[in-house]
């Protein structure tokens, strides 16, 4: 659900963070930029010419997990590139910890952002250090702030930027790249908060000068543990709206899928897949749930248990039953109003494929989460990645309705 663990690693490090925060003086939050580009976003729910030109669409799902889903998320990512499937894609769709390599690869080419070079390296930066590090200076600091509950937002989303995001805003968004949806939640009424231009419009909030760095951590932002983000209402025409909390996009849905099924639905009111996506419709999902111990045998906390039905009922809709969630890679689900709209295919890349009994997989789904990993935990998951990867495609070179998917992508169509 989050880029951190329970707690975010305890009491300790929430007082840590906040120690850092009284210890710097004359650091005000980093302001939104004042560039007045009106460039459109690229993190839209509407297809474009772009998305539609090919005749197929692809949408790329990341589930929350923290740097153990980043550091997955962009190592799955460079093996769909070697496959001739990443260069497909029209719209990636992220949660918490799988944000950060979305949004890195959706602002290719900004500042040191390259995909071809370094990518997994750079999304697998400690995030969590670079947080933390100054506090060990001040360590009789802590306990002036012992019984603080939550940890503020911007010290993290300062070390997102430092680290990784360098001031980008969506107007930033590379053009030639599949459009980014950031998901969150509202914590005022739990429903979800795409990060998007149509559910951000009522509220006068323009997209291009919004900083990626805040999306990110407003789709992070774990209950209770970190802060929500405030959102005022920008309008200016004498309305105003309740300003609006946003946390952790889990708590709706924390692999992404959902926000894809709805991009597809909408796209496809009063038309067939057929029609619309003539040559196929495809999910890809990079599932990096782990397999936390119970020894202890221990009632799971509400959280746990939400997450977990959450999961559960997201996979069945996508076409994979309860009781192969961790096994299958592959199932069909309807799309279009009530489902009449034609049959989409998906793809389920899970750490949780890898069993305890495997070496790799023991490793990979019980790496904790986090917002910094070793380099160790960092090779396990790209050998997880590439193993995965290379499994569902020899499955899919088996079966019918693959292979146009497959090496390159295909010739561009005209569409209305």
């Amino acid at each position: 659900m989050s880029m951190v663990p329970e707690r975010f690693l305890g009491c300790c490090l929430a007082t840590l963070l906040l120690t850092w925060v009284s210890c710097t003086t004359g650091d005000p939050p980093r302001a939104l930029s004042a560039d007045p580009r009106p460039a459109p976003s690229r993190a839209t729910l509407q297809l474009g010419h772009k998305e539609l030109a090919d005749g197929r669409f692809v949408g790329l799902a990341f589930s929350g997990g923290g740097s153990r889903a980043a550091v997955f998320g962009a190592a799955v990512m460079k093996e769909l590139d070697r496959v001739g499937l990443l260069s497909q894609v029209d719209v990636l769709s992220a949660v918490s910890g799988g944000a950060l390599p979305a949004a890195a690869y959706a602002l290719e080419g900004y500042r040191d952002l390259n995909f071809q070079n370094g990518f997994v390296e750079q999304i697998g930066r400690d995030i969590q250090g670079a947080v933390t590090g100054p506090w060990y200076a001040a360590p009789h600091n802590l306990i002036r702030y012992a019984f603080r509950n939550t940890v503020p937002a911007e010290p993290v989303i300062r070390a997102l930027d430092d680290q990784l995001f360098h001031g980008a805003t969506f107007a930033d968004l590379n053009p030639s790249r599949p459009i980014l949806l950031l998901n969150a939640t509202n914590a005022l009424t739990g429903d979800p908060l795409i990060i998007a231009d149509q559910p951000f419009a009522p509220l006068g909030i323009p997209l291009a000068t919004f900083s990626i760095a805040r999306a990110v951590y407003m789709s992070a932002a774990y209950p209770g543990v970190l802060e929500p983000l405030k959102l005022a209402d920008g309008r200016t025409n004498g309305a105003s709206l309740e300003p609006i909390l946003a946390y952790d996009g889990g708590a709706a849905d924390n692999l992404g899928i959902r926000t894809l099924m709805q991009v597809v639905d909408d796209a496809l009111i009063d038309r067939p897949v057929t029609d619309l996506f003539p040559q196929g419709c495809l999910i890809i999902s990079i599932d990096a749930t782990g397999r936390p111990s119970n020894e202890a045998l221990k009632p799971l906390s509400a959280a746990a248990a939400l997450l977990r039905g959450h999961r559960r009922n997201v996979l069945e809709l996508a076409g994979i039953p309860a009781s192969r969630q961790d096994a299958a890679q592959f199932g069909t689900f309807r799309v279009g109003q009530n489902g009449s709209g034609g049959v989409c295919q998906f793809w389920h890349v899970a750490l949780r494929q890898l069993p305890d009994s495997d070496p790799l997989g023991e490793r990979v789904t019980h790496i904790t989460t986090n917002l910094g990993l070793s380099a160790d935990d960092q090779a396990a998951l790209t050998a997880a990645a590439a193993r995965l990867v290379a499994r569902g495609r020899e499955e899919m070179n088996g079966t019918a309705g693959w292979a146009g998917f497959l090496g390159s992508k295909p010739a561009l169509l005209s569409h209305p």
